[in-house]
């Protein structure tokens, strides 16, 4: 097992930020780009942040974020290394540091991250069936090698708002084991596996005071570097999901493989795309998801087509603030309150409803139960939801209504609905001790009793 060491390079001044579109490095791959693209991540420029910014997928951030895991796993990408101009050679680094910064993900960032590191070879086609580019002047065997990596960098970067279906990321996955196990034969040391560069590491929410993170790469792991002739490419990890604004792999042109220093401007012929596009791309690939109400039909008469919360029922909706309902208390506010839930309108954007932070303590790897198909975790935030006109007794409950309006990328995996009497003949028991008790599977002083079992959402 890797470690960061915590000496810095004596050199640093003179390090190459390997991981930057202004020096030729790409994305190649992501298993989920919804709420910001991966190429942020390898944005120069600092990072920025509008409160007031939404997006059809959600709050504007400036970085690499994905969904909240649903599926088992935890997301990915894979970088392909810059720094210096192709013409002098196959060119590979050394890796000497690690810098993460998760500016403005304050509850959504990713809670642990690790890099790998590859050399990816040019193949040898002994057969001499035309796939031998040992002699080619390009450097297509740094990007074909990997699925969909092609059409990805002709349109010039992700597209915001989508993920990769089950089977483009095991494909991908795959591509991932077949270059390691040829960087392994390449360098005859029988090695088929990713060189682990910074282990499973904890990172800090994107506060002022916190948002940076250094590490510095362990001596062991920069002499497994050079064993294998340096390295071309990253895979970043989530553990499980989450965003980062923005890695710096710093590090240097590996000796004797016909590279130089750090480029010049005047020097380097490498093509450098434009930057990024803008975080809020409008165009129609970016809404997935469409909204029960017609966009020409804001007042919502339609039928067919209105939310079943703004259509008349026999019964009045009892946790509405209209009849009296209060949002009592709740696991997490980070991002809204319980109250946001019961307003009588539909809400107008992410902004408006009650989500919580990621849990820091998620697992780093998401599996499911067999059996209910449901994530098996025993994490699980809550809220408290005061009826009004004093609660139900006789009639009892006839429909409950979970909207996720906009929440289309964290919305919450499932549901589960409780309730209690906690004002009759025999229970009178304060607000405080109802809220006390949520949550705690080990306070028996309210009895709670399930109105809905756990959904999936």
């Amino acid at each position: 097992m890797a470690a960061a060491a915590t000496t810095s390079d004596p050199d640093s001044q003179q390090l190459i930020n390997l991981t930057s579109s202004s020096t030729s490095s790409r994305i190649l791959f992501a298993t989920d780009e919804w709420f910001a693209v991966a190429d942020n991540l390898l944005n120069p420029s600092p990072p920025q942040f509008d409160p007031d910014a939404y997006c059809p997928e959600g709050k504007v951030m400036d970085g690499w974020e994905t969904r909240r895991k649903r599926s088992a796993g935890h997301d990915w990408c894979v970088i392909t290394l810059g720094g210096a101009p192709r013409h002098v050679g196959d060119v590979t680094y050394d890796a000497v540091k690690v810098e993460v910064d998760t500016a403005y993900f304050t509850g959504n960032q990713a809670p642990r991250i690790s890099i790998e590191g590859v050399r990816v070879l040019r193949r040898h086609d002994e057969n001499n069936n035309g796939t031998d580019d040992d002699n080619d002047e390009n450097e297509d065997h740094l990007y074909t090698w990997m699925p969909g990596a092609a059409s990805r960098l002709a349109r010039g970067g992700g597209i915001q708002g989508t993920g990769q279906s089950a089977a483009s990321v095991n494909r991908a996955a795959e591509a991932c084991e077949r270059v390691a196990v040829a960087a392994g034969k390449g360098n005859n040391n029988g090695g088929c596996e990713w060189i682990e560069i910074l282990p499973m590491t904890p990172l800090k929410p994107g506060y002022e005071e916190t948002r940076h993170h250094s590490f510095s790469i362990d001596q062991r792991v920069r002499k497994q570097v050079a064993e294998v002739g340096g390295i071309t490419h990253i895979r970043v990890n989530y553990f499980p999901d989450g965003g980062v604004a923005r890695l710096k792999l710093l590090g240097r042109v590996f000796p004797n493989n016909g590279g130089s220093t750090a480029p010049s401007a005047a020097n380097n012929t490498t093509t450098i795309h434009a930057d990024v596009q803008r975080i809020i791309d409008n165009s129609p690939a970016n809404t997935i998801h469409l909204h029960f109400s017609s966009p020409n039909n804001n007042n919502n008469t339609n039928t067919d087509t209105a939310p079943p919360s703004t259509l008349p029922h026999h019964h009045p909706e009892l946790s509405c603030i209209t009849y009296g309902g209060m949002g009592l208390e709740c696991s997490n506010k980070h991002y809204g309150i319980p109250m946001n839930l019961i307003r009588p309108s539909l809400g107008k954007d992410m902004g408006d409803g009650w989500e919580t932070a990621r849990h820091p303590e998620r697992s780093a790897v998401v599996t499911k139960d067999p059996v209910t198909g449901l994530q098996d975790t025993p994490l699980f935030d809550w809220a408290v939801l005061k009826l009004g006109c004093g609660g139900t007794t006789n009639t009892g409950i006839s429909r409950i209504i979970v909207d996720t309006r906009h929440f289309k990328g964290n919305f919450p995996e499932s549901v589960k609905i409780d309730g209690c009497c906690a004002s009759s003949s025999i229970n009178n028991l304060s607000d405080e001790q109802v809220c006390a008790s949520a949550g705690d599977t080990k306070n028996n002083d309210v009895q709670w009793f399930p109105l809905l079992p756990r959904v999936a959402m």
